[in-house]
């Protein structure tokens, strides 16, 4: 009998520390989030803070980059700067 009750005892200590563990406590403060729109929903490729459009070719480091979609078949999906030549 001694070893079912320290079975429960067990089991009940368990689920308390658990409950315990799965509380949150919130601090009251509240972050500040800024979110730059300008770019949402257009495609275009970054450099150098400046945005540049679909078949842009800028020369970087004397290579030349063109802005392209980022996967071939995709007609509205994301850019990405692609090597010219390679």
């Amino acid at each position: 009998m001694k070893g079912i009750l320290i079975l429960v005892g067990a089991l009940c200590m368990s689920a308390s520390v658990h409950a315990l563990e799965s509380k949150t406590i919130s601090t009251g403060t509240k972050a500040k989030v800024h979110l730059d729109v300008q770019g949402v929903g257009k495609r275009v490729c970054f450099y150098d803070d400046k945005a540049y459009s679909l078949g842009s070719v800028i020369k970087v480091e004397n290579v030349l980059l063109e802005c392209l979609p980022e996967k071939e078949f995709e007609q509205n999906g994301a850019l990405r700067w692609h090597k010219v030549g390679a």
